[in-house]
């Protein structure tokens, strides 16, 4: 049997095991996204977000390069579709985050003033999802369907896609990486959630070669997976902080409410100061993280 033969029967296995996770990425998408139309239930809402990433990053192993203007089309409508819900998403993590403290909270003034607060979100969050709803009107999804499903059937998968996928890995390590020494540096707001994404990045990536077989990484998924979850709650902590600073500075609250402004500062400055202490933490833990990775191996052939 020659050379091109054998490439050509070893590509088989990986090419029937990603379009079979494609099909089903595809098929939880399509049933998330006119169940978002018809509930607006957090957890509906967080599936389609996270569905879209886990079928974008498929896509983008299956297009041919360069990437052709329908193949564009498809990746922008997941984008499109899990920007619509973006505020919503930070909404209802901030509205959870609230409860959280209204149940832990002793004094009354905490209390009602968590409550307003959730009054406040819970409205605007009301006014996102008419927003989102109307944005994801703006879609065809059988179209969308059709295109996709005709991607599936002209991908042209070779024997190399496991070891391309293991490239697009090593590049998401390596920004990760880059990504940790920058917020090391500079410990800002905005480095430290370009270390967020990068995580991400990393994890989604590593997931989708996991399952095609392409390396042994639980442990080191696992461990992007727990430090991307601490990067994620200083994040959300980040945003509420956002979220109180514009609910207090709305015209005449202080002035109507002081005893209420006094009391949300003061709960300002313990999450401020809880966010501090945390991405020390965060950082502590890094190195951990990089050894897990340090052992995964990733070379063809390996």
């Amino acid at each position: 049997m020659d050379a091109s033969a054998t490439e050509s029967e070893a590509a088989v296995p990986v090419k029937n095991k990603l379009l079979k996770l494609a099909h089903k990425r595809l098929e939880r998408f399509v049933t998330l996204f006119p169940k978002a139309l018809l509930n607006d239930e957090p957890d509906t809402i967080h599936d389609l977000r996270v569905y879209s990433r886990r079928l974008q990053q498929t896509f983008r192993v299956m297009l041919p390069k360069p990437v052709t203007s329908k193949g564009r089309k498809l990746i922008r409508t997941l984008r499109k579709v899990r920007q619509a819900y973006g505020n919503s998403r930070n909404l209802d993590v901030n509205i959870d985050l609230i409860q959280q403290k209204h149940q832990a909270a002793g004094a009354a003034i905490v209390r009602q003033s968590w409550e307003m607060l959730q009054d406040a979100l819970e409205a605007e969050r009301r006014a996102e999802i008419v927003q989102a709803r109307q944005k994801m009107a703006r879609y065809d999804i059988v179209a969308f369907i059709s295109r996709a499903q005709t991607l599936m059937e002209s991908a042209d998968i070779g024997s190399d896609v496991v070891e391309k996928l293991q490239q697009t890995v090593r590049a998401a390590l390596k920004d990760w990486h880059d990504a940790l020494e920058l917020a090391k540096d500079d410990r800002s707001v905005e480095n430290l959630h370009a270390l967020r994404i990068a995580a991400k990045r990393l994890r989604y990536r590593a997931e989708l070669l996991a399952e095609l077989g392409g390396g042994t990484m639980k442990p080191a998924i696992k461990n992007i997976k727990e430090f991307q979850t601490l990067l994620g709650d200083w994040h959300d902590r980040c945003v509420l902080l956002e979220h109180v600073a514009d609910f207090i500075g709305r015209p005449d609250f202080l002035v109507n409410h002081p005893d209420m402004g006094r009391t949300l500062l003061a709960e300002m400055e313990k999450d401020k100061l809880r966010n501090e202490v945390a991405v020390e933490d965060i950082l502590s833990k890094a190195p951990k993280v990089g050894e897990s990775w340090n052992r995964v191996r990733l070379s063809a052939g390996e």
